[in-house]
């Protein structure tokens, strides 16, 4: 009898060992990557590329989140399945606009979702308005503005995805003066800075300026934020990212990893995602396609080295 209930005991905590470990493989979240196709010349708009790295570095560094790099087709239901989050990128926002239905029921039910540089500007009024309910804000046209310029990101808010930032400066095409939800009720700005007068100078246009960005003088603009919905589902938005070598600067990739273990729904490391800074070489092989003859590596790689000091 008493080996019989030594093999009882020892039964049931296996037992219990194994619905512990099922458990944890139930609770790890999902995110998937949704892209379309590259633009800009070599390393702009690089969609494909920056979601092949994040993807790798989450998979490789945040063991509660699984990212899955789906491409420009819309996930089939094994993909779907157990996804709590969906990253975008797409120029024009396209894929805000081509797979509205889709992603709306989706908005509904309160999976997370996030949207990169061009992918916030979808340019129809319906779009904008989903992308504002989604993620708490979008670009409007002659209302935002898209210039290029260097921003002096200071101080970050007490945030998730604001963990491990420190104060940087980066050149890039960042968008501003975003139509946010009402109030700024359920947003939380995660970058802002103050853009250069010349910025809010230029000619009026759909993307060159208006009155109102004008009048702005000397006040912060917000370029990343998130956005807690009414049902509890996540929203981020990023502005920047115009060239894939933004990702080697580390208070910038590591906003952009914790944004996403954070729209799905996983804890966000006290120090926040950890992650190598890549080498311009391995940038470079994310892309898939030859280097130019005319790409200056060298100036480039000075440009890395830079925007970390």
């Amino acid at each position: 009898m008493r080996n019989t209930g030594w093999v009882f005991l020892a039964g049931l905590v296996v037992l219990l060992a194994g619905s512990l470990f099922a458990g944890e493989a139930v609770a790890k979240k999902k995110i998937l990557f949704l892209h379309g196709k590259a633009s800009h010349g070599y390393g702009g708009h690089a969609y494909p590329a920056g979601f092949k790295r994040l993807a790798m570095i989450l998979n490789k560094n945040v063991p509660t989140l699984e990212a899955v790099v789906v491409g420009d087709k819309w996930p089939s239901e094994e993909q779907l399945k157990g996804a709590t989050a969906i990253m975008l990128g797409s120029d024009g926002g396209m894929l805000v606009k081509k797979y509205a239905e889709k992603l709306a029921p989706l908005m509904e039910k309160g999976m997370g979702l996030g949207a990169i540089h061009y992918t916030v500007d979808p340019a129809t009024k319906e779009a904008v308005q989903n992308l504002i309910k989604w993620i708490g804000g979008s670009y409007e046209r002659h209302w935002s503005v898209n210039p290029h310029w260097e921003a002096d990101f200071k101080t970050f808010p007490d945030h998730p995805v604001a963990r491990g930032l420190k104060p940087f400066k980066l050149h890039d095409e960042w968008y501003y003066h975003m139509r946010f939800a009402e109030g700024m009720k359920g947003v939380t700005s995660i970058l802002q800075a103050i853009p250069p007068e010349s910025t809010r100078n230029k000619k009026f246009g759909a993307h060159s300026g208006n009155p109102t960005v004008k009048s702005r003088k000397g006040m912060n603009e917000t370029v990343a934020w998130t956005y807690e919905r009414p049902n509890g589902g996540r929203g981020f938005g990023f502005t920047g990212y115009h060239m894939h070598w933004t990702l080697a600067q580390d208070s910038f990739r590591t906003c952009l990893l914790n944004a996403c273990v954070w729209i799905a729904g996983a804890e966000v490391p006290e120090g926040g995602v950890p992650s190598k800074r890549p080498t311009l070489e391995e940038l470079e092989s994310d892309l898939g396609m030859p280097r130019p003859k005319k790409f200056n590596a060298e100036a480039t790689k000075k440009k890395i080295e830079e925007m970390n000091k």
